[in-house]
């Protein structure tokens, strides 16, 4: 049994398409890295007021969370997924009982992306946010306008 040349052409042709799409996938592995899912929290720390906020990621018109009212205390979370190609950056208006309405960017990837990793916990008090990480709190000033 001889194989022809067509036919010995046709397997190192598919050999070496097998062997390029090994090594496509293997540099894909190691060059783009998968997205992180990211869990925001923020935490009412006011002296009894119900913390009210809206926030929406300025890249995205779709990613907008809506109006929130948390009890002091209480909290509320959101997930979303980040990349080194798609880094969100979500801002919120707060507002509680007596108090003029305050801005914070609550998830800012070059502030955030490396302190909070996939946890970003935030207690929000009457003077100021403060990013939570284990037994650190980093306090930031309001927004202005």
């Amino acid at each position: 049994m001889t194989i022809s040349s067509l036919s010995l052409s046709k397997v190192v042709i598919m050999l070496i398409l097998v062997s390029f799409n090994l090594n496509v996938s293997m540099i894909d592995a190691q060059v783009a890295p998968q997205p992180i899912a990211v869990e925001v929290t923020i935490n009412n720390k006011l002296i009894d007021s119900d913390l009210k906020f809206h926030c929406k990621d300025q890249h995205s018109a779709q990613d907008d969370l809506g109006d929130q009212t948390v009890s002091t205390g209480r909290s509320f979370s959101f997930k979303f997924l980040a990349s080194p190609f798609y880094v969100p950056l979500y801002s919120c208006t707060f507002s509680w009982h007596g108090a003029p309405d305050r801005h914070f960017d609550i998830y800012e990837g070059e502030r955030d992306g490396k302190k909070c990793n996939q946890d970003c916990t935030w207690d929000i008090y009457e003077i100021n946010p403060c990013r939570v990480s284990g037994f650190d709190q980093q306090c930031f000033p309001w927004k202005e306008g």
